[in-house]
């Protein structure tokens, strides 16, 4: 085996194995190697597991309220063919990619990739050697050594239970943990979070989060926030409430404190590239202090999101080949799949007041949409934000928020004026006029 490559990737997720196909299309001979799964954690623990459920829980959520269309339904549904349906579409992709990097000539080692000082990557006792290297080895659960911690599942042990449990007590109120709350809460598990901050979603925006916050209390999901967990028993999580201890009983309990960049076990120190507990430090190109030698994804921990993750791996490979790059990595939108969806872009309203620019509020209620209105979706709105005509931040929580969020991300990223948009004509009945009449609010 030639054990020289012009490219070696270390990690085999989104951003590691679409590299590698955008890669092989330019010419490069290209080594990938992966420890685990293919896909990495968006594919077999996070992303899309979660949205097979979330689609289980959202039918089960829209038969609950069917009678409201004029229908009525009795159902009962099977938590083993539900688990049963997300792991045939976890399968069904990672064989997908498999054949895609088959079809393309990337080579695949499986095992654990290590930097040496020698500028080599070693796996499998084997040493391999390439003019330019990429981590991108993901990220894994932040653990915080709470007493009792031990007594907690995972997010990977969450997606991975054969039987549901009566009650579940999540400790975080970040992405993962409100969506795994909305998804388990429609299963009919009694759900509770705890949260240090003040809100839950602390980093979003915060007209957001309250009207958020509201819709899932009335959905029966119990939020308590300022609460600090001291203990964790198997059956009971112990909080502070200001100086009051306060207790939980609860059958099952999550950790969803976030996650940490994936960096252990490299060999970073042996390569001698820059690194924090944050992850590894990188310029603009995402190369580190190592020429060619780059990190992308979430082992930098600069946006943990899987799609940030690919775009990072198209500047890195344009970076390499001298080429041009047009991709943004500032204007990278995101989304929460609760009930509602929320998905964001750009600046919060909260971040502009900081920074005391002059900008400008429209708000558009789902309400007074047609679309929404017929399909009895009307909770929620669309906030956006603008400074001299252009759009710096948009804020959506309401159905197809997910969907939506892309309009106002191209328009972001062309820079395209709030005066020449509302123009522009939009089908009719849809959502997206929701957008439309926000630019001309």
């Amino acid at each position: 085996m030639n054990n020289n490559y012009d490219l070696i990737i270390i990690g085999g997720g989104p951003g590691g194995y679409t590299l590698a196909l955008d890669a092989k299309k330019k010419g490069l001979n290209t080594l990938l190697i992966e420890k685990s799964s293919l896909g990495g954690t968006c594919l077999n623990f996070g992303c899309i597991p979660t949205k097979a459920y979330y689609a289980s829980s959202e039918l089960i959520l829209k038969l609950k309220e069917s009678e409201k269309l004029g229908i009525s339904s009795s159902f009962a549904f099977d938590f083993s063919k539900i688990k049963e349906r997300k792991d045939s579409v976890v399968s069904a992709l990672k064989d997908g990619i498999k054949f895609s990097l088959d079809k393309a000539g990337v080579t695949i080692i499986n095992g654990l990739g290590k930097l040496n000082k020698n500028r080599e990557v070693v796996v499998n006792d084997e040493a391999y050697t390439a003019k330019n290297i990429v981590i991108a080895t993901g990220s894994k659960e932040a653990i915080i050594p709470i007493k009792g911690y031990e007594n907690c599942v995972t997010s990977t042990d969450i997606l991975n239970l054969e039987t549901l449990p009566t009650s579940l007590t999540i400790i975080g109120g970040g992405v993962i943990g409100v969506e795994v709350a909305s998804i388990f809460n429609e299963f009919g598990v009694k759900v509770t979070i705890i949260e240090m901050q003040k809100t839950i979603l602390p980093n979003l925006d915060l007209e957001i989060v309250r009207r958020l916050s509201s819709y899932l209390k009335q959905r029966g999901i119990s939020i308590i926030t300022n609460a600090k967990v001291c203990e964790i028993e198997k059956d009971k999580v112990h909080y502070l409430l200001g100086e009051k201890e306060e207790i939980v009983d609860t059958q099952m309990t999550l950790m969803a404190i976030g996650r940490s960049p994936n960096i252990d076990d490299l060999g970073l120190d042996d390569a001698l590239i820059n690194y924090t507990k944050r992850g590894i430090e990188v310029d603009q190109f995402f190369e580190t202090n190592q020429k060619g030698i780059y990190a992308i994804g979430d082992c930098n921990g600069k946006v943990m999101l899987a799609h940030f993750a690919e775009a990072s791996g198209k500047l890195v490979l344009a970076h390499i080949l001298g080429e041009k790059c047009s991709t943004d990595t500032n204007i990278v939108p995101s989304c929460v799949f609760t009930f509602p969806e929320v998905a964001v872009v750009g600046k919060t309203e909260e971040e502009l007041k900081i920074s005391g620019v002059d900008y400008k509020t429209n708000k558009v209620l789902y309400r007074s949409n047609g679309k929404a209105l017929a399909s009895g979706e009307t909770d929620g709105f669309i906030k956006v934000l603008s400074v001299n005509d252009e759009l710096v931040g948009v804020h959506i929580l309401g159905f197809s928020a997910s969907t939506i969020i892309h309009e106002a991300a191209i328009m972001m990223n062309k820079r395209i004026k709030l005066s020449e948009a509302k123009d522009y004509i939009f089908s009719h009945p849809t959502l997206s006029e929701i957008f439309r009449d926000s630019l001309n609010a």
